[in-house]
Formats: structure tokens, sequence, C-alpha cells
């Protein structure tokens, strides 16, 4: 076959493929039609948004069931993947409009934070109007987070403790407001121990730091901890100071970590760090905490996916780094 006709032929595919463009085109546009209405019905349907079972609730709402009749063998392996794509697509979408939804009535920020809103109640933003209780383990590093901690938050008032299960006590029990806890070290990555006792306390970040040795040999990322997630303040986000999005989530078939990340890409989020933390009943599976920078990006969509798709989820925080000391 002559240079040529090759060039005739690849020019006639062309040609073929951009008229399934143009067709393309028109099928999204009604698609896009029928997923707005889809997120409509959603967001009247709180049994949805409240129900322990949302996650098996929004899988069988998009389920389509089996292949496609007539499709050749050589062809399956690229529809189904076609197919997985468009669905992964699709059920973005709809968070998309949900959200958008679901912010206009001002119930955005309760879901994502609380997991399913409770009635009448408010999201949680704080503004620090009088000195709160901070419990931790006194040293030269946790002091020089707490100082850190103190500039931006306002007067604080510490409550030392002897232990480490001692510090997170004072916060789950309601004697303090908040607790300081590191979480990360240069030298020694996730520091799994203290992040088992986030999951076993139940607590959420609030704000983050990094502290340097004195040698600049190690740096140790230290957490204000609160009992429950919150929005950043409006002061907050006027820091100008990497927002971050910090959840945990064990993957399934259907929800692996290269999909997630995806997903968030597709919602303009930035990966800045994913550690793989094995669970307590299993030498073989993990559990991912994942942390991306949301400082330019809108979280609603992402974190409603989430909240809709994954059944081992768990939000960790949305809070300011304020970087190195």
């Amino acid at each position: 076959m002559s240079g040529k006709q090759l060039s005739d032929y690849n020019r006639m595919i062309s040609e073929n493929l951009a008229l399934l463009d143009n067709e393309l085109t028109s099928v999204e546009e009604r698609r896009c039609a029928h997923l707005f209405d889809r997120a409509s019905l959603l967001a009247r349907d709180e049994n949805l948004l409240l129900s322990e079972e949302r996650c098996e609730i929004f899988r069988r709402i998009f389920d389509r069931g089996s292949q496609p009749d007539g499709a050749s063998q050589q062809a399956v392996g690229y529809i189904d993947g076609c197919l997985t794509a468009q669905l992964l697509a699709d059920k973005l979408a709809v968070c998309k409009y949900l959200a958008g939804h679901l912010r206009a009535r001002g119930d955005i920020e309760r879901l994502i934070l609380s997991g399913s809103p409770e009635n009448g109640s408010q999201p949680e933003v704080i503004e620090q109007t009088a000195a709160k209780k901070v419990a931790y383990l006194k040293n030269a590093y946790a002091d020089t987070a707490f100082r850190r901690f103190s500039e931006v938050l306002g007067e604080l008032s510490v409550v030392y403790c002897t232990d480490f299960d001692a510090v997170c006590e004072e916060v789950y029990y309601g004697r303090a407001d908040m607790c300081i806890l590191p979480l990360d070290s240069s030298r020694d990555a996730k520091l799994i121990g203290f992040m088992r006792l986030v999951d076993k306390y139940e607590l959420r970040i609030k704000l983050s730091c990094d502290i340097t040795s004195s040698d600049q040999s190690v740096t140790t990322r230290y957490a204000l901890l609160t009992k429950s997630a919150e929005y950043p303040a409006p002061s907050m986000l006027e820091l100008k100071v990497p927002l971050f999005f910090e959840f945990s989530f064990v993957p399934d078939e259907t929800n692996t970590l290269a999909s997630v990340l995806f997903l968030s890409e597709c919602c303009q989020l930035k990966l800045y760090k994913v550690d793989a933390i094995p669970l307590t009943y299993s030498d073989s599976e993990f559990s991912y905490d994942v942390v991306l920078d949301c400082t330019t990006g809108s979280i609603d969509t992402f974190a409603l996916y989430m909240l809709l798709s994954v059944p081992q989820y768990e939000l960790l925080g949305i809070y300011p780094h304020l970087g190195g000391d």
C-alpha cells in the first residue's frame, strides 16, 4: 500500500470519527439534562442522604445491567472500559449538580462534615470568641506548635497531660476543646500509632503546622484536633496558606486508589500526599490516608462523590496548613 493510500484511508477514518464526535456531543447534551434531573430527585430524597445504606442505594440507581447485545467479542473489552469510565463521569456529574442544589438551600457543608445531616442543625464554622482549652503532652516541639496555633486562633489555655491517650481523652470527654498530636515526620513518614489514636477517639483535624528540629534534621507535622470536623472560618481562609482536605478510605473493586485520585483531579483538587495504613485486622489489606490540596479547587463535588459512592470513607478534616516555623 502506497503512502498516498495510507494517507487517504487515515483521512477517511478521521472524518468518520469526527461525525461520531458530532453525534456524541448531541448525546452528551441530552445525557447532562437527564443527570441534572436525577440530581434534582436525589436532592429531595432525604432517605438517601440520611441513610446508612446510601452507598448501596446510590450504586443501584446507576445499575445498567448486562453488556448490550450485539457487541462483538473483540469490542467487549473496549466497550466495557468506555462504559466504566462513563459511569464514573455520570456519578460525578450528578454529584456536581447535587452539590449545587444542596448549597443553594444551605445543606452542603452540614452533609459533607457529618456524613448525614441532622435535623435543624447548622454546619459548625468556628470563630474564636474566648480562650479555648488545648490539651497536649508538654515538650519543646509541642510548645512551639501551641504558640503557632495561638498566633492564628488567639488566646488559648493549656491542659498538660501525662501521656497521649490522656491528651485525646481530654477532648473525647469534653474536658478540653482541642488537643495537639504529631501525625507525620520527615524521618518516619506517617506516625501510625498517633493516627490510630485519632481514629480511636474520633478526632478531626482543625489546623496543622510543621516544626523543624534545632539541627534541621527532622521536620514533624503537628495537628490541632477537635471532636468534630469543621469548615474553616472566613478568617482562616484569609491566611493565604494551603487548604487541605484529608480523608481515609478502604478500596474495593469499584473504588480503587487510582479511580479516587482520578476523580479528585477531575474536580481540580491536587494530590498532596497519600499513605497506606495497614488495617488492624489484616496484614494484606490497607486503608489509604489521602491529603488533597483544595486551595484553588472546589471540594463539594468530590466530597459528595466519596460520601455517596465509597462505603468505607471517613473525612479527617478540612483545614489550613501553616507550613514551617
